[in-house]
């Protein structure tokens, strides 16, 4: 009997491999053999008992079983991706052995020449090679497959074990044992299982094998219940085996206790569902191909003419396939709808779950099932009014979204169409995929307030260049209207005050101009001559002691491609800054040369000087200043900015109390001037 059970377990492995399987390699093939080959030795093993066919039929049959099994074996070993590789292997020879077995055996069967205990040896020996595979491939596998391969090397080594030292007994008596043999049957079956929990757990061999829960579920049970029993029944034996007048009454009340134990337990609801949890994790394949979805909730963030709240929605209700759903964030201490589909983002039902049940559950990080909520069968670790919970519809579950320091809000979801409940599965994806989209919707929130305080930083930053622009401006009027008193009747100090009325007109124009269009524009280039643009800064920064002193030490106009007005800007700033850190008695020089195919502008002074650190850490920092209120503190910063920007670089030497240099390089320009036309006169 126990033959015909091993190789109805074959078979049904067979069939569920044939069916589950989505792609195939060696092992796979190899195990689908051992199936077959299997299922052929058992079931000929069970006919050779009941009609007493040639016991070498059966041997012939486990040689071949023995044989394929080696091949899978020393596959796996090897981690072979061909046949070839298993057969040019060295270790070929001993599954070569079997095999050259099989066909001494096949031949034995047509023409009788070795006797049957020269066979009885070489399964002596098939036993002793299946245990040394057995042996390496526990040996040799990977720490992290260690947990798959145990099953097979328990199931087979029981097979091996067993057949060894049946063997051994045939060969020293010449014959087998009845026993030995009818019993084995039942040692191949009890392994048939292992064998399934590798092929489940081990990547190589992994098949989606699925055998209904229910009926694992009370096949548990009934074992259970008989361990529990044959436990019970040995303790009453002993009762009655110590011979006591009360022995026969005491056992009957402790077999009837006994009864009335397992019977509560069977009835316990929190010990079956448990057991079905337990069962369910431990040895099925999931429910969800947790691939497929992991690709599919990845796309569906991806939707970017939708807005990532309605992303995360469709992420959140695409796997368990619920018709509607509403996400509500938390926003100044209270749940709002966010985004919502397939119901009404302020119905009365949304508005009392969010209000009474939202903030518990993200402070427990607890999924709400509302039907089993009502109905009692889920306790939460917080209060709920079950009298005043509304009607299931269109809501069933809620599911907490939170990160630390991050977003914070709740999935509402209508029943799950992918299960008729939902279960620790459900409810881990769930988890899953509710982290997953809270660092989505931090990020996207983060993102948000650093786009709006960018806005604020151009703003400002705005702000400080049109006041720099502003105070210039200033500076050409104070100018003027301190010196109209003493030069107001002279021609030329007329014609100059047009001027400088007429620069300023034009820089508040730009100004109003930025204003307008909420930016700064960018820079115009022109082709200027830079010796005259610094002698009319310095004329302009005569105003104020030392009075700079520039030197030209060129030899033919310098041009420059640039912006005119920003680059005077620049350099009155630069000899603005050497005026104020230099005595009246101090002196500020601008000199002007060429240095190889860069044009060079030194701006010097005798002043206080700065120190290393602040030229390091503080000189070129935007608004950062030193003069209080009265600097914007982006002088020298946009100085270095425009140099770096035409090509050139900024260098500082300066020490306290010895004065600054600053030194401007500035590419030359390549095009060439263009020259006034010609008029012909008569």
């Amino acid at each position: 009997m126990g033959y015909f059970v091993a190789a109805t377990g074959f078979a049904a492995l067979l069939l569920l491999l044939l069916t589950t399987y989505r792609q195939v390699n060696l092992q796979k093939s190899l195990l689908q053999l051992v199936c077959v080959s299997g299922a052929v030795w058992a079931g000929t093993t069970g006919l050779q008992l009941i009609y007493g066919y040639p016991l070498l039929f059966s041997l012939v049959t486990e040689s071949l079983f023995n044989g394929i099994l080696s091949l899978l074996l020393l596959g796996t070993i090897i981690s072979a991706e061909r046949l070839s590789e298993v057969i040019k292997h060295k270790l070929m020879i001993l599954c070569g052995v079997i095999f050259l077995v099989a066909t001494l055996e096949i031949c034995r069967l047509l023409v009788p020449f070795l006797h049957q205990k020269v066979f009885f040896f070489a399964h002596l020996c098939q036993a002793i090679i299946g245990l040394w595979f057995i042996e390496n491939l526990y040996r040799r596998s990977h720490r992290q497959e260690l947990q798959a391969i145990k099953p097979i090397c328990l199931g087979l080594g029981m097979i091996y074990g067993y057949n060894f030292a049946l063997y051994a007994d045939a060969f020293l008596t010449n014959v087998i044992a009845p026993s030995f043999w009818d019993g084995r049957g039942w040692i191949i079956a009890t392994a048939i299982p292992l064998i399934v929990l590798t092929t489940r757990r081990l990547n190589r061999w992994a098949s989606r094998v699925y055998v209904s829960r229910d009926v694992i579920y009370h096949s548990t049970l009934i074992l259970v219940a008989g361990i529990y029993l044959l436990a019970m029944s040995i303790v009453s034996f002993f009762i009655k085996a110590a011979g006591v007048s009360w022995a026969d009454t005491a056992q009957t009340i402790f077999f009837a206790l006994s009864s009335l134990v397992l019977a509560s337990l069977f009835l316990s609801s929190p010990l079956r569902r448990r057991l079905k949890v337990f069962i369910a994790k431990h040895f099925f394949a999931n429910k969800y191909e947790y691939r497929q979805e992991w690709i599919t909730f990845c796309a569906s963030l991806e939707h970017h003419e939708r807005s990532p709240y309605d992303n995360a929605l469709a992420a959140m209700r695409g796997p368990f396939g619920c018709t509607a759903g509403l996400l509500a964030s938390m926003k100044n201490g209270r749940l709002q709808a966010v985004s919502h589909d397939g119901c009404a983002a302020a119905s009365p039902e949304a508005t009392y779950l969010l209000e009474h049940l939202g903030l518990p559950a993200i402070e427990h990080d607890w999924i709400i099932d509302f039907e089993k909520l009502k109905a009692g069968y889920e306790v939460p670790p917080f209060s709920v009014e079950h009298d005043r919970l509304p009607a299931p519809a269109p809501f069933s579950v809620l599911v907490p979204v939170h990160s630390d320091g991050g977003f914070q809000g709740v999935f509402l979801l209508s029943r799950p169409t992918s299960t008729d409940t939902v279960d620790w599965e459900d409810r881990d994806l769930m988890h899953a995929i509710g982290s997953q989209l809270a660092v989505y919707l931090t990020m996207y929130e983060a993102n948000q307030k650093l786009a709006e305080s960018q806005q604020f930083d151009t703003f400002n930053r705005m702000s400080s260049f049109l006041v720099h622009d502003l105070k210039n401006v200033v500076a050409q009027l104070q100018l003027l209207s301190r010196n109209a008193a003493r030069h107001k009747h002279n021609p030329e100090f007329i014609d100059d005050a047009f001027d400088t009325v007429e620069s300023a007109v034009n820089r508040l124009n730009n100004v109003l101009s930025q204003l307008r269009s909420k930016r700064i524009d960018a820079d115009s280039t022109q082709h200027i001559e830079i010796a005259p643009v610094i002698a009319q800064v310095c004329q302009t920064r005569s105003v104020q002691e030392p009075c700079p002193v520039f030197r030209d030490l060129t030899h033919e106009p310098i041009r420059l491609d640039a912006n005119k007005e920003r680059f005077e800007n620049i350099l009155n700033h630069l000899i603005q800054n050497a005026q104020d850190a230099t005595d009246a008695q101090g002196q500020v020089d601008i000199t002007l040369q060429v240095t190889g195919n860069h044009c060079q502008i030194d701006i010097t002074d005798n002043g206080h000087g700065m120190s290393q650190d602040f030229i390091q850490h503080r000189l070129f920092k935007p608004f950062d200043t030193t003069k209080g209120n009265a600097g914007m503190g982006i002088g020298a910063y946009d100085a270095k900015n425009m140099i770096e920007q035409l090509g050139g670089h900024v260098t500082v030497q300066s020490a306290p109390e010895q004065g600054t240099r600053f030194v401007l390089a500035v590419p030359l320009s390549t095009r060439s001037p263009q020259k006034n036309p010609t008029i012909l006169k008569e």
